[in-house]
């Protein structure tokens, strides 16, 4: 797949926009498209045969230049699966433990039974939490025994604990279930933190292809009530990098088909500026900004209430539905003109 070629863009009116960052935004590194998990709703479609990854090489690169961003100082490492670009993982910890910044990694928890010395080493950095990411297909491959020995092992070495939990429609008591094992077996660690607002982050379920994980069904939301119409709320929320070094709009973007060709740049080759007027003035990017991913279904007459898809709920359903069943025609009228 191609990049964006941003020398086509005339046939849009462009308008003049500030191109500083109005907002310090967080990072998010997608170290590879690794795991050993294998979800068949997998939003990254991660696969272990994948081995392009983010080098120390290039992360040592990268936060030198990171003092001119408006940045937060939150850092989220994530994949695939993180630890499985350990070497990276243990750079990237140390640049951003060294500049004072906070780092999260976003973990399954599967490397933990054999790889123990890995989460020590990490621990002589500081300044990072865990986020295990823990839905029904996870618990389906890392048993509850490997995450619980995992929190026990970060809290003796003073790492905060957090979750993210995925509901799977149909298998809703996966999370029940697990809330009550950490209750029971980490009774102190529960009490400490279970009204934290950190600790618990609830995900929606995005379903990758009709099918996976949900019936599909089409869209039967009550006039009114169909939120997936609203603008975008999270695109461009954070600074995405993938595992090829290159900057994308938002996590989910970087998971659909042909992802390539929405990359932004390279902030290794390119001034931040460069990159910053590109996501202004694209006109994909300025309609999913402006209008949500229904702008586009309007400007490319789709009918998305009829689409063969799990129900919509918010824009985000509505964009993964959309680059799935209608890449296409999307990526011709606004990439490759």
């Amino acid at each position: 797949m191609g990049r964006i070629s941003w020398n086509t863009l005339s046939f849009f009116p462009i308008p003049i926009y500030n191109i500083t960052m109005e907002k310090k935004r967080n990072l998010v590194f997608f170290l590879n498209r690794r795991c050993t998990v294998g979800c068949a709703t997998c939003n990254t479609d991660a696969s272990f045969s994948n081995t392009t990854e983010l080098t120390p090489q290039w992360l040592e690169t990268f936060f030198n230049k990171l003092h001119i961003l408006k940045f937060s100082g939150f850092i989220i490492w994530t994949g695939g699966e993180p630890f499985l670009s350990f070497q990276a993982l243990q750079k990237g910890i140390s640049l951003a433990s060294q500049q004072e910044f906070h780092s999260e990694i976003l973990t399954s928890g599967a490397w933990f039974q054999h790889n123990k010395e890995q989460l020590e080493n990490l621990a002589t950095y500081g300044n990072f939490s865990l986020r295990i990411s823990l839905d029904a297909e996870h618990q389906d491959t890392v048993p509850m025994p490997i995450i619980i020995s995992l929190i026990k092992k970060s809290l003796s070495l003073g790492i905060e604990v957090n979750f993210t939990l995925r509901e799977i429609p149909g298998r809703q008591e996966f999370i029940k279930n697990f809330l009550k094992e950490i209750k029971e077996h980490l009774p102190d660690f529960y009490q400490q933190n279970h009204t934290r607002s950190r600790w618990l982050h609830y995900l929606p379920h995005m379903p990758i292809s009709p099918g996976t994980g949900c019936l599909p069904s089409p869209c039967v939301a009550a006039p009114g009530k169909q939120k997936w119409k609203q603008t975008c709320k999270m695109g461009f929320k954070d600074l995405v990098i993938g595992e090829d070094g290159f900057v994308y709009p938002c996590c989910g973007l970087f998971g659909i088909p042909g992802h390539e060709q929405l990359a932004m740049g390279n902030p290794i080759n390119e001034p931040w500026e460069t990159i910053e007027t590109r996501q202004h003035k694209h006109p994909l990017f300025r309609t999913l900004k402006q209008e949500g991913p229904y702008g586009i279904c309007k400007i490319l007459d789709l009918a998305p209430e009829s689409w063969n898809w799990p129900p919509y709920e918010t824009p985000c359903h509505l964009c993964l539905a959309l680059f799935h069943q209608h890449q296409e025609r999307v990526y011709e009228y606004y990439v490759k003109r």
